[in-house]
């Protein structure tokens, strides 16, 4: 649970009872639209793009501490999150993880291109770092070295109940709407460089983050499909705010052990809190230069995220397909396969 006694010290009122009242909302919108995280045979994992999380690029005005609380309230749906855009300063995702509490903890990269770090965060109850981790670096080619990422992908070895598992970040490399080659060459890259990791160690692999995909059928989900990685029907959802984009992905590429979702989708934050029109009129206060309902619209994207998050509950309880193995008459254990 989200630890809110801070907002008792907040000197106004007004936006302490507004905040309040969309917490209600989003609380109750989180149990009608992701399944509960306290199910024992299964963990949620979830990908967020959250906007410039502790920078001021652009920023035309700095995220407040309302919107804070309702990021923790959505991180805090899930178990396990891969979060891109944290910027060189911490301070604003360091006041994240206390709301979160004691319970959570956290995996974040230095910075790379756009100065943007990666991170993990994650419910110890729940996840359990495999103590390996390390960022991705593209070995040479006939002795040359090659072009590496824009932004390093970070990769981490969590389990969660049975299931062990490889995760890997990402922020692609964006260029423009019209230019998508480098786009498209750091996402085969990366698609390959783990097929090829895969064949050495026979583990599971999720690759999941801002991909910067435009849609399933575009030619920059070619190459992540081509490395042998899978994208369930489920997941394949658009993540963008204000347009259909497919920018989020989560990614499969499983070993022996099946990965089994039992359901995914995109959590539609925007219908909760910082909504439009109808929140504009109590944030106009807040929002300098052109004071309009487009500009309030473009604002709310500092103050939670112009992206929606992607996630997924992944099945970790294989105790009785275990049990079943170990039988004289069943299959060897390494072939054990769950139905």
């Amino acid at each position: 649970m989200v630890q809110y006694s801070s907002m008792r010290f907040w000197p106004e009122k007004g936006v302490r009872d507004r905040s309040i009242e969309r917490l209600l909302a989003l609380r109750a919108g989180l149990a009608k639209d992701v399944t509960p995280s306290s199910k024992a045979t299964s963990f949620h994992l979830a990908t967020w793009n959250i906007r410039d999380f502790g920078g001021h690029k652009l920023n035309p005005c700095p995220r407040s501490d309302e919107a804070l609380v309702y990021i923790a309230e959505i991180v805090s749906a899930f178990d396990l999150v891969a979060i891109q855009e944290v910027n060189d300063d911490l301070a604003a995702f360091e006041k994240l993880m206390r709301l979160l509490g004691p319970h959570w903890d956290y995996m974040v990269t230095d910075t790379s291109g756009n100065q943007e770090r990666l991170a993990f965060v994650f419910d110890r109850r729940k996840i359990s770092f495999r103590h390996i981790a390390g960022e991705i670096v593209l070995p040479e080619v006939k002795g040359k070295p090659v072009a590496q990422f824009n932004r390093t992908p970070y990769c981490v070895s969590f389990q969660a109940g049975w299931f062990k598992f490889n995760l890997c970040t990402v922020h692609i490399y964006y260029g423009s709407a019209t230019d998508t080659a480098k786009r498209i060459a750091e996402i085969d890259a990366i698609a390959q460089f783990f097929a090829k990791r895969q064949k050495q160690t026979g583990e599971t692999y999720i690759l999941l983050g801002d991909f910067n995909i435009l849609n399933p059928d575009d030619a920059t989900m070619k190459p992540l499909l081509g490395g042998g990685f899978e994208i369930p029907k489920e997941l394949r959802n658009p993540t963008a705010l204000a347009t259909v984009n497919y920018y989020d992905q989560i990614a499969l590429k499983p070993a022996k052990r099946q990965v089994e979702i039992a359901k995914a989708g995109v959590f539609d934050w925007q219908n909760y809190v910082f909504r439009a029109p109808e929140d504009y009129e109590a944030y106009k206060p807040s929002i300098t230069g052109k004071n309009d309902l487009a500009t309030y619209q473009k604002w709310r994207t500092w103050q939670i995220s112009d992206h929606k998050p992607l996630w997924a509950e992944i099945r970790m309880d294989f105790t009785d397909d275990y049990l079943k193995s170990l039988k004289s008459d069943a299959a060897p254990l390494a072939d054990f396969k769950p139905k």
